[in-house]
């Protein structure tokens, strides 16, 4: 425990290190003599009972007022009990005869039990702490792990993260999933709007593509990655294929009127440029209060989500007027390069 403590109370970022695990009180332990006590015909009984009375007082008599019954207790005062020499140099009464405590047994102090924690069937001691406030719960924990990771724990030990930290844990898991989760979706939607299994990876190609947005905005704007701006990139997965689909279904349009592939991009590129501009350009300019951190009640908390979905939007739509015309002209290509070549292979009879 306390190598622990000492370990990590440095780190920064953590104030007001405490653990649970605490010495009890003091506790004074009678040993007897049985040498001493078996010379004046003493037993242990005698001497926890002449014990008792001096320390905490016996019922004497009883004293009666009407129908009610009062118990009499006689005690020494608690000044004469309360420390260990004077403890020591209590008169005890053995058989008629007045004997130092010290004569009849050996008084030692030793500390108390531990307050013990048990979590599971397995003793446990927790240690808290509070986050400053230039400092994040995520980085607080990963200097605390980089501390303890050398820690050579005994046999049977273990750390297990409780509280903020395991909170914190639980949720960026549930933030991947559902990450996970809209991916799929999202590429099933696809898939069934653009009657296609390949071009919906292409749209998908912006997800990533939005990531680079998003970093690149948290470190300019000196933020961290936190679980407002999670809960921002699972939003961003339905929202930046937005504009790639407007680009392509258009494509896959002209392409089907006859259009060669190239054509189709340029046409799409000339006829959908303006709305995927002005979509855009609408969200970022509804999240700049938000980014700007307008208004003091939960600032700290809508600030990342504004930065994340601003620059994660801008990063996506340009790279989607970009990029993914780019992947598309050259995968058309590839296919009609393929299915030209079947068409051209002719079949051969051979003479026998």
């Amino acid at each position: 425990k306390n190598q622990i403590t000492e370990l990590i109370k440095d780190t920064p970022g953590l104030m007001n290190l405490d653990t649970s695990s605490r010495g009890g009180r003091p506790e004074l332990t009678i040993i007897p003599k049985r040498d001493q006590m078996s010379a004046v015909n003493a037993t242990v009984y005698d001497l926890a009972i002449s014990l008792r009375a001096a320390v905490e007082g016996m019922v004497s008599t009883e004293y009666h007022e009407g129908d009610n019954q009062y118990d009499i207790k006689i005690s020494l005062a608690d000044e004469a009990v309360d420390a260990p020499d004077k403890i020591r140099n209590l008169t005890i009464l053995i058989n008629g005869q007045p004997y130092l405590l010290s004569q009849l047994a050996d008084i030692e102090v030793k500390p108390g039990a531990s307050n013990i924690i048990h979590r599971d069937r397995a003793k446990t001691i927790v240690f808290t702490g509070e986050i400053a406030e230039d400092a994040t719960m995520g980085d607080v924990m990963n200097a605390v792990q980089e501390k303890i990771q050398g820690f050579n724990f005994p046999s049977g030990y273990k750390i297990v993260w409780g509280g903020g930290a395991k909170m914190l844990n639980e949720t960026v898991v549930a933030m991947l999933e559902a990450f996970l989760l809209a991916v799929l979706l999202t590429y099933m939607m696809l898939a069934a709007i653009l009657e296609s299994f390949l071009q919906p990876l292409f749209i998908l190609g912006t997800v990533p593509l939005a990531l680079i947005g998003v970093i690149l905005s948290l470190l300019i704007t000196h933020q961290t990655f936190n679980i407002v701006s999670m809960m921002s990139v699972v939003m961003l997965v339905g929202v930046v294929v937005n504009n790639a689909i407007l680009l392509l279904d258009y494509a896959n349009m002209r392409r089907k009127q006859g259009a060669a592939p190239h054509d189709a991009l340029m046409e799409a590129g000339e006829a959908k440029l303006k709305p995927i501009v002005m979509s855009t350009l609408s969200i970022v300019i509804g999240m700049l209060p938000m980014a700007i951190g307008i208004g003091a009640a939960g600032r700290e908390l809508r600030k990342p989500m504004g930065i994340v979905t601003i620059g994660g939007l801008l990063v996506a739509t340009f790279m989607t007027l970009v990029i993914i015309p780019a992947f598309y002209y050259l995968v058309i290509q590839k296919e009609n390069n393929r299915k030209n070549g079947k068409k051209n292979q002719v079949p051969q009879i051979e003479n026998q």
